[in-house]
């Protein structure tokens, strides 16, 4: 055997080398391949599954729906002021003589106020009494003389010519009596308008004179207040003033008082104010016990209409689209829109209470603010705190 034939070939090792790198890059392929497969059907599953949306709802953003005492009431106020009060004016002029009274005091009617120095009227009131007494004694001799010459007449010593001028005298005579008589009545009434007197029983709310000053008729010089009883004004719109009528209660309180109190409504402007659309309600208002005092502002309500067992929402929870009004409710843990009738709304207030006649039942979970146009059907998640009205999107687990 020749030394050729036994000498190994070369190019086997090397055939074997490309195989394998051959065969390690097919099984790197391959599993690159598997891997991006693998990464899309991942990633298509999760597209499948649809997201899951849950609105949180506060506690504080619900009411349940219960029977409840109901009122619809009408607000109003205003200041108290006196019912009656006067203003006293000087009737007489001159200077006064005397101040009897002061500020914050009480007076009764007829009480006297104040004195004017009263030497010249006392004066002009003796001489008026003077000349009625003349005038009396010469109407006296006047009427003398006509009867003597009447009985000489009727036996004809005296012309009837003569009668007449005793009649005339007689009249005149008359004439300057009444006229006397008439002037001591205003010599009188000058006389007693000298002395001030209480026109009213009430407080002196204010004195503008003192001793020593001299004063014109016309003059204020006092002003009384009578606070047994207060007036309150309260301006009631058109819409409003139809429900009202005289009698009706007031339930009122005031800042400066400790206890509520009532007054009743005691007239109506039947016109409305100046430029308003609003007419005057007068409210009186006892005040026997002194509590009140003369300014104070009040508010309050008259109660229109009352109702033991009503079923009401807050009036933040009604929606109305055109004619239609409903609230979102609760319907197995889903947001629902249900339907409503309105019955009569407790006051103005933005969330005062509305009577449901229709729609909903005792026991409903309505959502009680506005909180906008809301998803229906969507499953509700109620917190004790939560975002307010924040919805929270979870995954659902495929």
């Amino acid at each position: 055997m020749s030394s050729a034939s036994q000498t190994p070939s070369p190019l086997k090792p090397k055939r074997t080398l490309r195989n394998g790198l051959l065969l390690l890059s097919a099984v790197a392929l391959v599993g690159f391949i598997c891997f991006r497969v693998y990464q899309a059907q991942a990633r298509a599953g999760k597209a499948k599954v649809a997201p899951v949306t849950v609105m949180q709802l506060k506690v504080a953003e619900l009411v349940t729906v219960q029977p409840s005492a109901f009122e619809q009431t009408l607000p109003l106020s205003g200041a108290l002021d006196p019912y009656t009060q006067a203003v006293v004016s000087a009737r007489a002029s001159g200077e006064i003589q005397s101040v009897n009274v002061r500020e914050g005091q009480s007076v009764k009617k007829g009480q006297v106020l104040a004195a004017l120095v009263s030497t010249t009227y006392q004066a002009q009131y003796q001489q008026a009494v003077s000349s009625v007494a003349s005038a009396k004694s010469a109407l006296d001799l006047a009427q003398k003389d006509y009867n003597n010459n009447a009985a000489l007449v009727k036996e004809g010593f005296i012309s009837q010519m003569a009668l007449q001028k005793l009649d005339v005298a007689l009249a005149n005579a008359s004439a300057q009596l009444r006229n006397a008589e008439e002037a001591q009545v205003i010599a009188r009434r000058a006389l007693g308008e000298a002395t001030i007197i209480a026109p009213v029983s009430g407080v002196i709310s204010a004195s503008k004179v003192n001793a020593g000053d001299t004063v014109a008729i016309g003059s204020a010089m006092f002003s009384i207040v009578n606070t047994d009883r207060f007036e309150l004004v309260a301006p009631i719109s058109a819409e409003q003033i139809g429900a009202l009528h005289p009698g009706q209660t007031v339930q009122l309180t005031s800042a400066g008082v400790a206890q509520p109190f009532v007054g009743r409504v005691d007239r109506i402007n039947p016109a409305a104010q100046n430029g308003s659309r609003s007419y005057s309600v007068y409210i009186a208002v006892d005040n026997t016990t002194g509590q009140l005092k003369s300014g104070m502002f009040a508010q309050g309500k008259i109660v229109l209409a009352a109702r033991a067992n009503a079923l009401t929402v807050p009036a933040t929870a009604i929606h109305t689209v055109d004619a239609r009004r409903f609230v979102y409710i609760l319907k197995e843990g889903k947001l629902a829109e249900q339907n409503v009738t309105l019955g009569a709304r407790a006051s103005d207030a933005i969330d005062a209470p509305v009577e449901i006649a229709s729609g909903v039942s005792t026991g409903d979970q309505v959502v009680r603010l506005d909180l906008g146009v809301l998803k229906v059907g969507v499953d509700v998640q109620v917190v004790a705190e939560s975002p307010g009205t924040a919805e929270s999107t979870t995954e659902a687990k495929p």
